[in-house]
């Protein structure tokens, strides 16, 4: 009787165990996994220390902090030899991160999060949860076995470092007249930035209501892929060009023939231009540009 009766008293310890055990795990994908498997750093240390920010859930709690490129080398790797990125002659095999993992990494939601990439020129690029479905873009940490900070440019000095994304292939989904869905591949990214696609795409949304068939709306879908990199709508979007978006609507209307032509070919309308000319752009798709951005200039001005 004394053996069954331990016997009992232990089956009874062993379940309230486990179920103190199982009440204290948290459920799944509630895991704090970030700070577990990656540290980060208040001040940016080394050129290669990648800068976090962002207002989202699960971002704001790691903005202004920094993630070193040994800590991002812990992180699930996946390998692809590309063929298709401008940024290197002919082939090159690259690995790195998933943005998506690393969002994953964070508890950064991907329903409406916009990854924005910052480049050490002000450029930046821009990665929807849509694209990152179709694309699956990747941030690299090496190229060919090299740290991309070690992997001098093509055609100039620099490096790609201290890093660049890019993806195992790109295919285009759309266009939108004369202009196609393009791959978002920059190089010399020193942070990354998440927020919401709904407060950066509506601080650009065209002014009033137009059909999806529009220019102006077509002008839109254009602009946001293509102006964001380099020009800035407030908080939002790159400052490579110095010229912000208000600026860009009052030029449309203003003077809209020079804003077209500029578009087109801008080293015929000043000799300092370093904007890249769209000579495939027809007139519709000019025109197209031309009318979204008049849309602003009634409320934003000319600032």
């Amino acid at each position: 009787m004394k053996i069954v009766w331990m016997a009992g008293l232990f089956a009874i310890t062993s379940a309230l165990t486990f179920a103190r055990l199982d009440a204290e795990r948290p459920a799944p994908g509630q895991e704090d996994t970030a700070p577990q498997k990656l540290s980060l750093l208040d001040k940016r240390g080394l050129p290669t220390d990648l800068g976090l920010s962002g207002d989202v859930p699960g971002a704001s709690s790691y903005a202004g902090r920094y993630v070193a490129y040994s800590e991002l080398l812990k992180l699930p790797q996946v390998t692809f030899t590309v063929t298709d990125d401008v940024n290197f002659p002919g082939k090159a095999e690259i690995s790195g991160v998933y943005l998506s993992e690393l969002m994953r990494m964070f508890n950064i939601p991907e329903r409406n999060t916009l990854v924005a990439a910052i480049c050490n020129d002000e450029y930046e690029a821009h990665y929807s949860a849509e694209y990152r479905a179709a694309h699956h873009p990747i941030l690299v940490l090496t190229i060919n076995g090299k740290q991309p900070a070690l992997v001098k440019r093509t055609g100039d000095a620099g490096s790609y470092g201290p890093y660049l994304i890019s993806h195992p292939s790109f295919t285009s989904r759309y266009r939108t007249l004369a202009d196609s869905e393009e791959a978002q591949i920059p190089n010399g990214i020193l942070e990354l930035r998440f927020v919401s696609e709904d407060q950066v795409f509506g601080a650009i949304h065209p002014h009033g209501d137009f059909a999806e068939s529009s220019p102006q709306m077509q002008g839109y879908v254009i602009a946001r892929q293509n102006c964001l990199r380099c020009h800035n709508a407030g908080a939002y979007g790159g400052h490579k060009a110095g010229i912000s978006w208000s600026s860009l609507a009052g030029i449309a209307n203003t003077k809209s023939g020079y804003f077209s032509a500029y578009i087109k070919d801008p080293q015929s309308q000043s000799a300092y231009a370093q904007m890249p000319g769209s000579p495939d752009y027809d007139n519709a798709t000019l025109a197209a540009l031309t009318a979204y951005f008049q849309t602003l200039a009634p409320e934003i001005g000319t600032k």
